[in-house]
């Protein structure tokens, strides 16, 4: 009987497609019988899962309450009865799979499947994205047969025992990304602007972001005719039709530009990696983990509102190793990027030690390794 694998993971991107980097991997092994994802019902990863072909089962579940508040005594004591009914629901699940491992990435939807994964002495190797772990990782960690990370930061904060095996893998990463030449990648993206003309790549991730996107729109003019730059801007498509706005209200004849495409998304992020020579994008931990792969130096936006300020926390990580410089997002203005972006194109050396830094910080065989610890302890070849 081939390996059986049971991935979970939810919430976010940066939880899920780690995820399903793994699941797809392991799913093309002739040695692996099946791989199923729980997650929550009704969440992200019930709409992506599926679409890849993997079998997902759902757990309805939400994060623990926080905060000030008088009823949240109360409400603590029905989360912790929907914790334990979650916790049922995982183990019925993982009883009739009987997987010999299961591989967690995070999000609160994973902490009762790992409990009840620990309850029926199923292995588990947890993988935390973020420079900053998250609560569930940190908790689920104790218990881990390994545990994988993306930064070398967050390592020691979820090490629970002296003897506990933890790998900075990085984030397992899907597709063609890293592997696409620039001349492979300006064909499949129909570009034909200048050899040796500097290419921009602006994305605020699958929502998009407003502040890097009006701040991009001001500064606009300038970056393609000051700078001579030529500019890929992904808005996100809930937020293309205002930036399109944006663009008329400043000058509607920008959006011809011969050097410069506003799309609501692309599909084509291996190869849109691969023409940037510069980035400018938020914080999150895939998104960082893909511009490193490719050798993208990028200047940083974190949201300011993510889960325990991670995406700043990755930010001053990928600065600390001088891949990447920050811009807050209060202070994220076409002035401000121009000032940055100017920096960069007028300091050569620096650009390419921010290339050399990211290239240094990625981590191109992160879902084979992890997919080799996975076999390792189910204990298959």
């Amino acid at each position: 009987m081939g390996m059986r694998l049971v991935v979970t993971g939810g919430g976010t991107g940066g939880h899920i497609y780690p995820a399903l980097a793994v699941a797809e991997l392991m799913r093309e092994d002739p040695s692996v019988a099946s791989v199923t994802y729980i997650g929550k019902t009704g969440g992200l990863e019930n709409e992506l899962v599926p679409q890849h072909g993997i079998e997902f089962l759902g757990i309805s579940f939400y994060g623990m309450p926080r905060g000030k508040s008088l009823l949240l005594p109360f409400r603590l004591l029905v989360w912790l009865a929907r914790l334990e009914q979650a916790k049922r629901k995982a183990r019925a699940y993982l009883s009739e799979i009987r997987p010999n491992v299961v591989f967690g990435t995070g999000g609160y939807v994973s902490a009762p499947v790992l409990m009840a994964a620990h309850d029926l002495k199923i292995p588990y190797v947890v993988h935390e994205p973020d420079a900053n772990p998250g609560l569930v990782n940190r908790l689920m960690g104790r218990q881990a047969a390994v545990i994988t990370t993306s930064f070398t930061e967050g390592a020691e904060l979820l090490r629970h025992k002296p003897t506990q095996e933890i790998l900075v893998t990085g984030n397992p990463i899907r597709g063609t990304i890293g592997t696409l030449s620039r001349p492979e990648a300006q064909k499949l993206l129909g570009l034909d602007w200048p050899e040796g003309q500097k290419v921009l790549l602006v994305t605020g991730g699958s929502q998009g972001a407003r502040r890097i996107n009006l701040a991009v729109v001001e500064a606009l003019p300038r970056l393609l005719d000051e700078l001579g730059l030529a500019i890929i801007h992904i808005t996100g498509k809930k937020l293309y039709d205002e930036t399109i706005e944006a663009l008329d209200t400043l000058d509607p004849a920008l959006k011809s530009h011969a050097c410069y495409q506003v799309r609501p998304y692309s599909g084509e992020m291996a190869a849109l990696l691969a023409v940037a020579d510069m980035a400018v994008c938020r914080a999150g931990s895939l998104s960082l983990s893909e511009m490193y792969v490719c050798g993208v130096p990028t200047i940083l936006v974190p949201y300011p509102h993510a889960a325990a300020d991670h995406q700043r926390k990755n930010a001053q990580a990928s600065v600390r190793a001088e891949a990447s410089v920050m811009i807050e997002d209060a202070e994220c203005s076409g002035e401000a990027l121009l000032r940055e972006i100017n920096g960069l194109l007028k300091n050569p050396h620096r650009l390419l030690t921010m290339k050399s830094a990211a290239i240094g910080l990625g981590h191109p065989d992160a879902t084979s390794q992890i997919v080799g610890c996975l076999k390792k302890i189910a204990h298959f070849p």
